[in-house]
């Protein structure tokens, strides 16, 4: 949909002006506000108009004519961390006063809550609405890899070569990851790319039973579960589920790249997924052994599993956590839940503490290698159903490079939900993340380094990040990219299986036989053909390498 802006010449300008004079009151519409002249008024400027006509020389006979400029209208999706903010509007008007003046694009934000966003994305989808710009989310439905295998997003190489040139520059080799064949489908994210799993607890509950320090410098998963009894037992805080699910697919467990199936922080591992974001492949990330492996079917996957199992049977897991609607944040927010497992980035306090309402106190437990799976879990594409593919480029293009765009969507507007002393954005005063009108995840747009700091980061934070990243160990098959396509029916066949049992088994809750059923399943529905698809094209792709 386009909305007209009229660019005229004198001698139309005279014409118009001149049939306005002669009908009383008009209106006129220019970048989307409505003008009423008088009748004076518009002789007047009809007048002056006519004079600067006269002035230039030009005329309609000379081939003059009204120049029509439009204002494309593209709808763009994302998820908020918590409830949709009150204040979306104003942070969508903030918007699109710049990109309608600067690149011809007005915005729609659409907001999904998180718990219905895989199905909204899906049914968007099915029924073409349009959705000019999305972005994907980690896992399930809505998920890059899983959306990239049914075809439903635009090949956006050409519009990235004529309007997101300043994308292609940003994001460098990154964009690799979601190339196939030398067709881009998505842009993923400019972020820190350094990954870690983490355990996410509530620091308000560690403080009250004096276990903050001992949390803050636990090195194992004895350590934890002794702070998951403490909280179970006090008297104060023992309504609270000890570990609440991650995510809105009902996973206590939604580490993928992590086996934690061991008691040292310092023993657990990373494997490299190879893009594949339902956790089926795994490979080592050191590159020691080319083989790839079906990751369900390791003996690291079933300790962790395992592990699981055995602190829902005592007691410390959220009993509805498979079956639940609401993320992690939600929970913690509504004073359900004590902790999390989570994998995150430098900086994850500050974006938990946002997120969940309340200061929270991360431990790192292991680092994976940057990754194509690490590049995939945001990304922002042009579905098929865009109606305006060349101005959804257009205004990524934008959200990758400008600054004053990647702050609104991510803390909203300045003077209202945040101020910026030295550099660092904070809250206003009197407010917090309960009270403020808008206010999403530096992460999830496009160039989080161009983002303020927030509170608790200091006014360096995103060089030192930018740093880090530029440092980080890289996995020897970063850039390699699967094409999905002859394993199509395998996948989807995968999907569902995984979408049955995961929740219950990353949860604790399966009772015992259900992972050996699991794991039949999964083959019974072309998991080996998965593996061996995997292991040819990345067979080729090493040769390539070469």
């Amino acid at each position: 949909m386009k909305t007209r802006r009229m660019l005229s010449m004198a001698m139309a300008g005279i014409m118009g002006l001149s049939l306005l004079a002669g009908c009383g009151n008009s209106s006129g519409t220019g970048n989307g506000s409505q003008d009423t002249q008088s009748s004076a008024e518009t002789e007047a400027a009809a007048a002056d108009t006519s004079s600067a006509a006269s002035d230039t020389g030009t005329s309609q006979a000379e081939g003059d004519s009204e120049v029509l400029e439009d204002i494309a209208e593209i709808t763009m999706v994302y998820m908020p961390m918590g409830a949709i903010p009150s204040g979306l509007q104003e942070v969508e008007d903030a918007i699109n006063e710049i990109t309608e003046n600067e690149i011809n694009v007005h915005v729609d934000i659409q907001m999904i809550e998180s718990g219905n966003y895989d199905q909204q994305i899906s049914l968007m989808m099915s029924s073409s609405e349009k959705v000019d710009l999305m972005l994907t989310l980690p896992i399930g439905s809505s998920s890059y890899n899983n959306m990239a295998n049914q075809k439903q997003f635009m090949d956006i190489s050409g519009l990235l070569e004529e309007y997101g040139q300043d994308v292609l520059s940003t994001v460098g080799s990154l964009i690799e990851s979601t190339t196939v064949d030398g067709s881009i489908y998505a842009v993923p994210t400019y972020r820190t790319l350094v990954t870690s799993a983490y355990i996410v607890m509530r620091t308000d509950v560690l403080e009250d039973l004096g276990l903050l320090e001992k949390a803050q410098n636990m090195t194992s998963f004895t350590e934890y579960e002794e702070i998951l009894a403490a909280v179970k037992s006090s008297e104060k805080w023992s309504y609270l589920a000890g570990i609440v699910n991650s995510d809105v697919d009902g996973l206590c467990l939604p580490l993928a790249g992590s086996y934690l199936g061991v008691d040292n922080f310092s023993d657990a591992t990373s494997y490299d997924q190879l893009g594949d974001l339902n956790k089926i492949i795994a490979i080592d990330p050191e590159g020691s052994d080319d083989t790839v492996r079906m990751n369900f079917d390791t003996p690291e996957y079933k300790a962790m599993i395992d592990k699981m199992r055995d602190w829902y049977e005592k007691g410390y897991v959220y009993e509805d956590a498979a079956t639940t609607d609401d993320a992690a944040e939600t929970l913690i927010k509504s004073n359900v839940g004590f902790s999390y497992f989570v994998e995150g980035e430098i900086g994850i306090e500050t974006s938990k503490t946002a997120a969940c309402g309340m200061p929270m106190t991360c431990v790192k437990i292991v680092t994976h290698p940057i990754s194509t799976s690490s590049c995939t879990k945001f990304v922002w594409a042009v579905p098929n159903s865009s109606t305006e593919p060349e101005a959804a480029v257009k205004f990524m293009n934008m959200m990758y490079t400008d600054s004053r765009i990647e702050n609104l969507l991510v803390w909203g507007i300045e003077g209202r939900d945040y101020q910026v002393k030295d550099g660092v954005a904070y809250f206003m005063d009197g407010q917090d993340a309960n009270s403020v009108a808008y206010q999403t995840a530096d992460f999830m747009f496009g160039n989080q380094f161009l983002a303020y700091p927030w509170d608790g980061q200091s006014a360096d934070f995103r060089e030192v990040a930018k740093e880090e990243m530029d440092g980080a160990q890289e996995s020897k098959y970063l850039g390699f990219s699967c094409d999905t396509t002859n394993i199509q029916n395998q996948l989807t066949a995968i999907a569902n299986v995984i979408s049955e049992f995961g929740p219950s088994l990353e949860s604790g809750i399966a009772p015992e036989g259900t992972y050996e059923e699991f794991i039949q399943k999964l083959y019974d529905s072309g998991a080996q053909d998965i593996v061996d698809e995997y292991q040819r094209q990345l067979d080729e792709w090493l040769a390539e390498q070469e």
